[in-house]
């Protein structure tokens, strides 16, 4: 019995140590982001704009790529998204022409077509301070900000997996589902 409750009580702090280990800090996540230099991801956007999954690339902060791969307007998919600063435009190759974007316009300011999409979570969140909760082998960063609720998930390597914005007027509801991340890559990001 008392073998039992020895091999009981190192299997509870095993557990408790290992899932500890899970944690990741948000100082962490933030570092990870500003020692990107460039990187490349899949991700998935479903919000006001709709339904999306890109190809995404960039070279931190002047030059970014973004195709459409599938959206749930099959006009979008396959579209090309390009950001060059000397450019002072965003770039859309979709069929057989371009077609050039200002940096005000409403589909390009305020976008991952614009800034890096890790560097615009940062944005977005501001110098909120987050309440951290570990969920299995990811974080959660809960943030209250002036706009509203943003959550941020993250693995243990500090990549941000998974982000929610929450507006707190109009409660519409903004996710990406980040993989396949890929750092210091210095990607190609034209056409």
């Amino acid at each position: 019995m008392k073998t039992l409750k020895k091999m009981f009580t190192v299997a509870v702090l095993a557990a408790t140590t290992l899932h500890a280990c899970d944690e990741v800090t948000w100082d962490a996540v933030k570092k990870k982001i500003a020692d990107g230099k460039s990187y490349t991801t899949e991700y998935k956007y479903e919000g006001t704009k709709g339904k999306l999954k890109f190809d995404y690339r960039t070279v931190v902060p002047d030059h970014i790529r973004a195709e459409i791969k599938e959206a749930n307007d099959s006009a979008k998919v396959g579209a090309i998204l390009v950001y060059d600063s000397a450019w002072k435009q965003v770039r859309v190759k979709q069929g057989g022409g371009i077609i050039p974007r200002s940096l005000t316009h409403p589909d390009v300011a305020g976008t991952a077509f614009l800034t890096p999409v890790f560097s615009l979570v940062l944005d977005q969140i501001g110098g909120a301070k987050p309440n951290a909760t570990a969920e299995g082998d990811k974080t959660r960063f809960e943030f209250k900000t002036g706009s509203g609720r943003f959550t941020v998930w993250a693995n243990s390597a500090a990549e941000i997996t998974k982000t929610e914005r929450v507006d707190a007027q109009t409660k519409e509801k903004e996710t990406r589902d980040f993989s396949s991340i890929k750092w210091n890559n210095n990607p190609d990001t034209g056409f």
